[in-house]
C-alpha cells in the first residue's frame, strides 16, 4: 500500500545469494509481464540479481503509464520492500526502463531517496531533474536514430522535448563531467558516445543505433512488432551492458 493505493510488482528471486537489485520499468501502455519478455532481465537471477518489474499507476489502453511525480514514492517503497525481503541493505541498485519506463527511471534516479548506482535507459533517456547530483549515477542509454515514437532529435510534446544527445549531456554535467563526449564508431551502424572515463562511477554512455527504431537492442521481436516499432539493433545487447555496468559479467 502506497499513498492509500494498492500497488503491484513482479519479482524474480535470485537462485543464490543476492548480489544486486534491478528495477525494470515497462513502457507506456505496456505491462510488467511484457517488460519481463522484452528486457530478458529475469535471467539475471542466475547471477544473483533480484529483479523487480513494477506496474505504473495510470491505466492506458491495454497497459499502464507512469506518473513522473507520484510514482517516485511507490518506487522507493518497492526498493525498501526488496531490501527488507532479500536482506540487501548494501546491494547496488540499478533502475532501468523502456520508453516511458526509461523516462520514469531517469526521474527516479535523481529524485528518489534510494541511491541509484546505475541508470539503464532504452529509447527514453530524459534530463535529470537537478543540475548536480549528490552522488554519481552511472548512465547507460540506448537509442535508435529512426525511433518514430521518441525521436532521437527530440519531439514536439512536453514529455519528449529535448534531444537524446541533450539529455545525455545534461546527465554528464550533473555527474561533473564535460558535456562533450568522446566518439567511437563500434560498427558501421553503432556509435558509442562516452562522457567521462568509463570506469568512473558517474560516467555516461550513449549507444546510438543507426537505423534502429523504438526497440530494445538485442531482443528479437515478432514481424508485426518490427513493422510497427522499427528495426532492432543486434550490434549491442542493452541488457548485458546494463548488467556489466552494475558489476556483472
Amino acid at each position: 500500500m502506497v499513498g492509500g493505493a494498492k500497488r503491484q510488482l513482479l519479482v524474480a528471486a535470485p537462485t543464490g545469494a543476492p548480489t544486486a537489485l534491478l528495477v525494470a520499468m515497462h513502457g507506456s501502455t505496456s505491462t510488467p509481464e511484457r517488460q519481463v519478455r522484452l528486457s530478458r532481465m529475469a535471467a539475471l537471477t542466475e547471477q544473483g540479481a533480484v529483479v523487480a518489474f513494477p506496474q505504473g499507476s495510470i491505466p492506458s489502453r491495454a497497459g499502464w503509464e507512469w506518473d513522473l511525480h507520484n510514482d517516485v514514492a511507490f518506487l522507493d517503497a518497492a526498493v525498501d520492500y526488496l531490501r527488507e525481503t532479500f536482506g540487501g541493505t548494501a546491494l547496488p541498485l540499478c533502475v532501468s526502463g523502456m520508453s516511458g519506463g526509461a523516462r520514469m527511471a531517469s526521474r527516479f534516479s535523481c529524485s528518489g531517496r534510494n541511491a541509484v548506482r546505475v541508470l539503464g535507459a532504452v529509447a527514453g533517456l530524459r534530463m535529470p531533474a537537478v543540475q548536480r547530483l549528490n552522488s554519481p549515477v552511472r548512465v547507460l542509454a540506448f537509442h535508435g536514430t529512426r525511433d518514430r515514437i521518441n525521436p532521437y532529435d527530440g519531439g514536439r510534446t512536453a514529455r519528449w522535448e529535448e534531444s537524446v544527445l541533450d539529455a545525455a549531456s545534461a546527465w554528464a554535467r550533473a555527474n561533473g563531467h564535460p558535456p562533450e563526449p568522446d566518439r567511437a564508431e563500434v560498427t558501421p551502424s553503432l556509435t558509442r558516445l562516452s562522457y567521462g572515463p568509463q570506469d568512473d562511477p558517474g560516467a555516461v554512455t550513449l549507444w546510438v543505433c543507426r537505423g534502429a527504431g523504438h526497440t530494445w537492442p538485442g531482443t528479437r521481436l515478432t514481424l508485426g512488432l518490427r513493422l510497427f516499432l522499427g528495426k532492432v539493433s543486434y550490434d549491442v545487447d542493452a541488457t548485458a551492458e546494463i548488467w556489466r555496468a552494475l558489476g556483472g559479467t
